[in-house]
């Protein structure tokens, strides 16, 4: 008979499995005119980068501000607000037609981008803790709702899966926290700095680490599932998209997972970092972006590539006009819009990699954009927020 903590952790996993049974069902964002939350830097928590949003044909500079402060979280959209966090942790606001309607000092260094749920913003800091702030009422200074300390600093976005929040720490832990009271509820200690976002397919998350290691780890349960060594680092997060993972590692190569129940059921080297792809592939530091068809990454040599994933071969492969850099490509329908390190914005067309439109910001740019319906921003690295449409 179950007795105690025993009844408490039976309870728990149930209710877990519960909330997580249909998340990661669907990966790719919401369709529809009416889309307008971008909530997480990738647009979903599989962080495979893809939006449903159409792109305007002739994107228009609608609007800008600048902050002149160094920044490196992405923007986020919520509730037809777009937030932005200057690396001082200097929290704005902004309503779709630019006006400032939000400020809040956190008085410490912030450069994980942030997710928004429930009129709650979620923050990890350099300080290496987590805080919850409430978004209720629009005021000069919010009161956090709770904070825990890690013990190292915070470099990945948290994540979210039904009321837990996935936070990853440069103490060697993936942490799993109430995302109502900031309760620890389970830790997964790897030894070895965490750097990226944990993407998530049903109950499990993905998440790669210093130490070259791709990890699946249980969220009802906090143990590790299954664990595959790649060649080298791996500087980014993985891509998830209905059960099929990619992941690059520094040198450029190319990896693609089947997930089943907890498991890698199979993986392969999609492509190598000297494969027929005209050269290297260069030092990959950004996210790979997952369609159902193929897989869109920044490779070190100023290139975006597009890759099929059932053949592996390179169907496009397109030099920018700037330096590749942290900020990921994402795919909107049939367009992919790109930024690059020395500030250049292109829309390519998915299919033959043909460049659509141009626009060149002046500054650098790492974050990455956020896409809804009928708009999309890009954040510099000067605090300039741009909004297209």
């Amino acid at each position: 008979m179950l007795k105690g903590e025993d009844v408490k952790r039976f309870l728990y996993i149930i209710i877990a499995c519960l909330l997580t049974a249909c998340v990661g069902t669907q990966d790719l964002v919401e369709s529809g005119k009416d889309v307008q939350d971008w909530t997480i830097f990738r647009g979903s928590p599989s962080l495979c980068g893809y939006s449903d949003c159409a792109l305007p044909d002739v994107p228009q500079l609608l609007w800008s501000v600048t902050t002149q402060t160094r920044t490196v979280a992405s923007p986020i959209v919520f509730n037809s607000v777009v937030y932005t966090l200057s690396r001082k942790g200097e929290l704005r606001g902004y309503t779709m037609d630019g006006d400032s309607c939000l400020y809040h000092d956190l008085k410490t260094t912030v450069e994980a981008s942030f997710i928004a749920m429930d009129t709650t913003l979620f923050i990890g800091r350099i300080d290496g803790k987590v805080t919850a702030l409430s978004l209720n009422s629009h005021r000069s200074t919010l009161t956090p709702l709770w904070e825990f300390e890690t013990l190292g600093q915070i470099s990945g976005s948290p994540n979210l899966v039904g009321d837990q929040l996935l936070v990853g720490s440069y103490d060697g832990s993936m942490y799993t926290l109430d995302n109502k009271t900031g309760r620890k509820m389970g830790q997964f200690e790897t030894g070895y700095y965490i750097n990226g976002t944990a993407a998530v397919w049903k109950r499990y998350m993905m998440f790669g680490g210093c130490d070259s290691w791709v990890r699946v780890v249980d969220i009802t349960t906090g143990m590790l599932t299954d664990s595959l060594e790649l060649d080298t680092y791996v500087p980014a997060s993985p891509a998830i998209l209905d059960g099929v993972a990619c992941a690059c590692d520094y040198n450029g190569n190319v990896y693609e997972m089947t997930l089943d129940n907890g498991k890698i059921a199979s993986h392969k080297k999609l492509m190598a970092s000297s494969a027929d792809n005209d050269g290297q592939t260069g030092g990959v530091v950004s996210m790979p972006t997952l369609t159902r068809e193929a897989v869109y990454i920044l490779s070190g040599d100023r290139n975006v590539m597009c890759i099929e994933r059932a053949s592996g071969q390179v169907r496009w492969k397109k030099m920018l006009r700037g330096v590749t850099g942290e900020c990921s490509p994402l795919v909107a329908q049939d367009k992919v819009l790109v930024c690059t390190k020395d500030g250049h914005v292109s829309i390519l067309d998915s299919e033959n990699g043909a460049e659509l439109w141009h626009y060149e910001t002046g500054e650098p740019i790492i974050a990455s954009p956020a896409i809804v319906a009928g708009h999309f921003f890009i954040l510099t690295s000067r605090g300039t927020l741009l909004c297209f449409g």
